[in-house]
């Protein structure tokens, strides 16, 4: 059963956005209740909304490929500092060889 919502559209023709109301800028079109506020893959094609299973699928792979689980997250971050603490250390011993150098005293 189709119902009657608005949508906008980004460049390809796919919906970007919904509304049950009209909204400047938006178009008039049918659409199953359970398409409703899926985005990035329902194009509309004569007036009615229609979920683009190819796209559907290339926007859930690229989620999963951009998403990190918190602990993935945490690793990267922990590996840059880590990074950053070697080359932390690395200065710092040769700073300490150039004071060294110029008669310096290091305690």
């Amino acid at each position: 059963m189709f119902s009657s919502y608005f949508v906008l559209l980004d460049s390809l023709g796919y919906v970007v956005a919904w509304s049950q109301s009209e909204q400047e800028g938006f178009q008039e079109i049918e659409a199953k209740a359970e398409d409703f506020n899926k985005l990035d893959f329902v194009k509309i094609v004569d007036g009615k909304a229609l979920v683009d299973e190819r796209q559907r699928q290339l926007v859930i792979k690229e989620y999963e490929k951009n998403s990190q689980t918190d602990i993935e997250k945490l690793k990267l971050e922990n590996e840059a500092m880590r990074v950053q603490s070697a080359e932390l250390r690395d200065t710092i011993l040769d700073l300490a060889i150039i004071i060294e150098r110029l008669g310096g005293e290091l305690e």
